[in-house]
């Protein structure tokens, strides 16, 4: 079988009548999400989908109208009856025998003949084939003449058809097995079987271990929905009106009385009910043109004869009998107001109550009670499994959340979708995004096909009234993507069930996916379940982190966090630092001390920060000392990045402007291209004053300050001359000789009123530092040099200022200066500090 084939015969057995997703289909069959939309459309285009919706879209099966569909709660109380049926019809072969259960005027007796129709219609059976009917209980201790009788019919060679065989509860149970095990095994006739009693059998071991037969218990009148015995009781109506030719008036509140009889356990115990009532009506009034049941009002429903009944006449039927119109209209605008004026969700919940307990006492209590077993159950299974939370326990509570699906379901069924039923299911996604998206949860599980429909939730008022308010705590949209079948679910149930919150939800994703396919589960998600306050987080197993990064960040311009490798432990932690309600930054930054094998990036491109690049051909080493210099003397806001050459070579090449655009300098020991519009200079160049006038520019403009900036580009010519010097020296320590010299330096810079230029700096502390080490290390004495024939002015000043300026330096070092080495410094001094020569 081809994998489109698979996929529709998935759909098909799956999901017989629902809409579903194309993450569900995906799903059903274990393909990816790109390859299952691709069949979806080509099933759809061969007529065998219905494609309906936007986003999400939605899938169904398209069927043809069925013989089934005559029946009262086809959709409704005998939606699975009669899949089973159809199961009996199509089962290859002979098919297989049907045994109908159900009390005196259950509506055996219509479903065999549908069964019977249906089967003509699927090409079973022709329009000749028969419907004979045999009563067991004509044949009462003359069992040989039943199989005579039976048998007679099988072996018509000419026959074709059903034969029906009601009453078999007045059989012994060797007999009923004998009629079974005899249905069973006519696989070479036309004849096949459809069995009814009114009771359970008494040995029901005889059908289930040694007979293939399909098992149907119809419920009684009392038992079926409201909307269903409001419908029998216009059918019965209707028939009369037909028959007497009259319109029958009766008011609304009377009709559900009729509904409502608790007496009359059969439905054709009500129609005898009804015929009796409009006899008595007729006898009172036979020459009137209309007959009047009871009391009538404004509200009166009319019955006209011979007007089609099923369909859209029982629509306005119940409609107007439960007054569903008017009483859902009005809900709808009082919780409309009430979420616009920002009121709690415990308002609207008191709204939704008030108009359930008008139609309480319209519901059976044991279908209600059923019903909330099965709310309670799926709400388990969707929401407290995965996503942990826990509903109260209460009856009360869950009957109520029962009734409210009876009511969205009446609602569903007889009224038009208005424009105020979007505009709530917006609303509520709004005001409460989280609630809204585990209610849906809830949804796709119990009633997919109504997921779009508005009034399906109503009943998330009821139940999401007592966690509404923790769930909506959460500011964060926090997902796990891991590939495996339930490797991201095992997590998030774990986290959440331990938080007892909603925190994360979990994509188990195929081992090939794609990250386009990732991109796609994340982008849904986050457009399901809305926008939160403070950012998103993406907890994965392996892959790029960078890759990811970028492609989420396509989908979402809120705060991203993403994280690799995850665990379990990881995801707790973040799980508890969500319910703490910590800020984005704190998660971001804890999230980078998982593990060494953990990686994490909350920011676009090589930082989130303002920041300078500083590398060394040399090595990563020196940048490191570089980085260390410059932070301790720029501002704390500017962050220093220190990589080696080749990384940041690469990096260059391989991406865009966009992944600097927090980068606001690059410095680095050797000459870098570059055309992204950075500032790249080589820190040597900043001897040349044209260089160092640029870098203060930048400094400045980044922020700093003048004086910072002055001293920055002070240290890196400290910094650069201690490297410079550092193999020369072979005694003193040159940090400490150049700060010596920097201090001289300093000093003449100060006298004079001027500002030497960088390059000229260096020079002299070079020229210092070698003559302190050379002073150290010698042993002669100079004579004085200085020629007082030579000694002008300004040189006699220079003399007598340099002699205290090296004092302290003579001092430290034991050492003195000698008029050799002030002459020397004279003349490289002489045309910078006189200036006016």
């Amino acid at each position: 079988m081809k994998a489109i084939e698979k996929l529709y015969a998935a759909i098909a057995q799956q999901f017989p009548d629902e809409r579903i997703t194309t993450k569900q289909a995906a799903d059903a069959v274990g393909l990816t999400r790109g390859v299952t939309s691709s069949y979806l459309s080509k099933l759809e285009k061969q007529g065998k989908l219905v494609k309906t919706g936007s986003r999400p879209v939605y899938w169904q099966i398209k069927r043809e109208k069925s013989a089934f569909d005559e029946l009262i709660g086809f959709h409704g109380s005998l939606k699975n009856d009669i899949n089973r049926a159809i199961e009996a019809i199509v089962y290859p072969g002979h098919g297989l025998p049907i045994l109908i259960i159900g009390a005196h005027g259950t509506g055996k007796l219509s479903l065999a003949r549908s069964v019977y129709h249906e089967a003509i219609s699927r090409g079973i059976f022709t329009k000749e084939s028969v419907f004979e009917t045999i009563d067991c209980g004509k044949y009462k201790n003359k069992f040989n003449t039943l199989q005579r009788e039976v048998q007679g019919v099988a072996s018509e060679v000419q026959k074709a058809g059903f034969l029906y065989i009601k009453n078999l509860q007045v059989l012994r149970s060797e007999e009923q097995h004998e009629l079974f095990m005899f249905a069973s095994q006519q696989e070479k006739t036309n004849i096949r079987f459809i069995f009814s009693a009114t009771t359970e059998l008494s040995n029901k071991n005889y059908i289930d271990f040694n007979c293939a037969v399909v098992q149907i218990r119809l419920s009684s009148l009392n038992e079926r929905p409201l909307d269903e015995r409001i419908a029998f009781v216009g059918l019965f109506l209707q028939s009369q009106a037909d028959k007497i030719g009259k319109n029958i008036l009766i008011s609304p509140h009377s009709l559900i009385k009729f509904a409502k009889f608790t007496n009359v356990g059969s439905i054709s115990e009500l129609n005898n009910r009804i015929q009796l009532m409009c006899a008595a009506a007729y006898a009172k009034t036979p020459n009137v043109n209309q007959l009047i049941i009871n009391k009538v009002d404004k509200n009166s429903i009319c019955i006209i004869p011979n007007q089609q009944l099923l369909e859209t006449r029982i629509t306005s039927l119940v409609t107007s009998a439960l007054q569903l119109g008017p009483t859902a209209n009005s809900l709808l605008e009082n919780l409309s107001e009430s979420l616009l004026a920002g009121e709690t969700i415990a308002e609207q919940n008191f709204l939704v109550l008030k108009v359930l307990n008008q139609v309480d006492t319209t519901v059976s209590d044991s279908l209600l009670k059923e019903l909330a077993q099965t709310i309670q159950q799926v709400s388990k299974e969707a929401i407290t499994h995965q996503y942990g939370i826990v509903f109260q326990k209460d009856d009360n509570f869950w009957r109520y959340v029962a009734l409210a699906f009876v009511f969205a379901n009446l609602c569903s069924e007889n009224l038009p979708a208005a424009e105020s039923t979007h505009k709530l299911q917006t609303q509520i996604k709004k005001r409460y995004p989280r609630s809204h998206y585990l209610f849906k949860q809830l949804l796709i599980k119990m009633a997919p096909k109504n997921i779009q429909s508005a009034y399906y939730y109503l009943p998330f008022f009821v139940l999401m009234v007592q966690c509404s308010e923790k769930l909506e705590s959460v500011h964060y949209n926090a997902i796990l993507l891991t590939h495996g079948e339930h490797t991201a679910s095992s997590i998030q149930q774990v986290v959440n069930t331990l938080c007892g919150n909603y925190f994360f939800e979990a994509f188990d994703m195929p081992i090939d996916v794609s990250i386009g396919q990732i991109n796609e589960y994340v982008r849904d998600y986050l457009i399901d379940q809305g926008s939160s306050n403070k950012g998103n987080i993406i907890l994965f197993d392996m892959g790029s982190l960078r890759e990811m990064f970028r492609e989420i960040k396509k989908v979402s311009d809120q705060e991203l966090l993403v994280v690799n490798n995850v665990t379990t432990a990881m995801a707790l932690d973040i799980g508890l630092r969500i319910q703490r309600n910590d800020i984005f930054q704190s998660i971001a930054e804890a999230s980078q001390k998982y593990s060494s094998t953990t990686d994490a990036q909350y920011y676009e491109g090589l930082s989130n920060r303002k920041n300078i690049i500083v590398s060394c051909m040399s090595g990563v080493g020196l940048s490191e000392e570089l980085k260390k210099l410059i932070e301790e003397t720029l501002s704390p806001s500017l962050e220093v990045i220190a990589l080696d050459y080749k990384h940041l070579h690469a990096l260059l090449k391989n991406n865009d402007r966009q992944f600097f655009s927090n980068t606001q300098l690059i410095l680095t020991t050797t000459d870098v291209s570059g055309d992204m519009g950075i500032d790249i200079i080589n820190i040597y160049n900043i001897f040349d004053k044209s260089v160092s006038l640029k870098l203060e520019t930048i400094f400045l403009q980044i922020g700093e300050n003048q004086k910072s900036s002055n001293l920055l580009i002070e240290r890196l010519l400290r910094f650069l001359s201690i490297e410079g010097i550092r193999g020369r020296l072979q005694i003193l320590n040159p940090d400490v000789v150049i700060q010596e010299s920097q201090d001289i330096v300093s000093h003449y810079e100060n006298f004079y009123n001027v500002k030497f230029e960088p390059r000229l700096k260096l020079n002299l502390y070079m020229h210092l530092s070698l003559m302190i080490e050379r002073m150290l290390v010698s042993t002669t004495v100079s004579e004085n040099t200085f020629q007082e024939a030579d000694l002008t002015p300004r040189k006699n000043d220079f003399i007598s200022l340099s002699s205290g300026i090296f004092q302290h330096v003579e001092q430290k070092f034991n050492i003195k200066v000698q008029d050799y080495e002030i002459e020397l410094l004279y003349q490289l001094l002489k045309d910078f500090i006189f200036t006016d020569k």
